[in-house]
């Protein structure tokens, strides 16, 4: 593996990062998911020789790089703040580890010039950083971390300044950029979209421990526990209790109603909580008599959002919240509050968490 962590832990104050075990893959883009105060960023700062672990070691293509100064590791870091300095221009900011290095004129001239192009900015070179617009600051804080060609890239939270609209566009020019000059991504969010959207892979982290490990589509689609499934995107949870098994689907009882679930192999308690992800709900007009589990309930609100209408339905028990894609909503009649629906959703798509771990 490409850079690897060996059960590094970090201990100060009151908070303790457990230990913390990854193998990240050269090129590859990797997320460190978790709310603030999880550890992430705590991660972050021991990769990049910032911190010193109380315990394990971090590897970088095979060299034990742990007790290294961080200038000596060629991983460099894109910090929140950007960390520009204000006296200088765009090319000069971009410059400043080359002058260091006394590296030749012509080359500096040259590496400068073709880090500025990666990074869409050349036109930019001879302003100064305070006239620069935040999204432009970002662009020349990526050129001056990638101007000494990095193994690994560490960027801590990098578009939380930026406004909804440039975010956006800056995580595909983010990720883009990833392939384009082969350094390895490790990046840290809070944001659950901006992970899925960037990551080849990605770490969901809780009060300094680390949860589960995968792909996004792993992440969001098997969950390994309630919190990781909350993080990653809005649920429905149904208190049920676990009856017979039949054709392969274990039956559940709630005061909903009867329903059906995959079974997956994994050992449940009598009693669990049955989760479901509000796009995998299906708004039925009138009552099937086809659909192996179904709800009846009333729109209570419903929120226009151009790709999609959010509603939440209230049920005789609770309120379940149901997404529908405008595509299929267009082809259906319109509801409005008050109107009386039936929900549906396929076994397969029920996720079961033992009662007792939710909170």
């Amino acid at each position: 593996m490409f850079l690897q962590l060996e059960s590094l832990s970090k201990t100060f104050g009151s908070f303790r990062l457990e230990p913390f075990s990854l193998q990240v893959l050269q090129g590859e883009f990797f997320s460190l998911l978790g709310p603030s105060g999880c550890g992430k960023t705590t991660v972050l700062r021991l990769i990049g020789g910032f911190e010193w672990p109380t315990a394990g070691k971090v590897l970088l293509d095979g060299q034990d790089i742990t007790a290294l100064a961080p200038h000596k590791r060629n991983i460099h870091t894109v910090f929140q703040r950007y960390a520009l300095f204000p006296h200088l221009n765009v090319f000069e900011n971009v410059a400043f580890s080359l002058r260091l290095q006394k590296v030749a004129k012509h080359a500096l001239q040259e590496r400068v010039l073709r880090t500025l192009q990666l990074v869409q900015i050349e036109d930019l070179q001879h302003r100064r950083t305070p006239q620069l617009s935040g999204g432009q600051m970002q662009r020349v804080a990526l050129a001056r971390a990638l101007i000494n060609e990095p193994k690994v890239l560490l960027l801590d939270e990098p578009l939380s300044a930026l406004d909804p609209e440039l975010r956006m566009r800056m995580r595909e020019e983010l990720k883009a950029l990833c392939k384009k000059v082969g350094s390895t991504f490790l990046f840290v969010t809070h944001d659950q979209e901006e992970a899925l959207q960037l990551s080849d892979r990605m770490a969901l982290m809780k009060d300094g421990k680390c949860l589960q490990i995968g792909t996004p589509k792993a992440i969001y689609e098997d969950p390994v526990d309630p919190f990781v499934a909350r993080f990653i995107g809005p649920v429905n949870e149904i208190r049920c209790s676990i009856g017979d098994e039949q054709n392969g689907a274990l039956l559940l009882v709630s005061e909903l109603g009867n329903f059906k679930a995959k079974k997956n192999g994994v050992a449940l308690p009598k009693e669990v909580t049955l989760v479901l992800r509000p796009e995998k709900m299906r708004l039925l007009r009138q009552r099937s008599s086809t659909q192996e589990n179904l709800v009846e309930g009333e729109v209570q609100e419903l929120s226009y959002l151009g790709s999609r209408t959010e509603y939440n339905v209230k049920t005789r028990q609770q309120t379940l919240k149901v997404f529908e894609q405008e595509l299929e909503r267009s082809k259906k009649r319109n509801l409005n509050v008050g109107d009386r629906i039936f929900l549906t959703w396929k076994p397969d798509d029920a996720i079961l968490f033992a009662k007792e771990c939710t909170t």
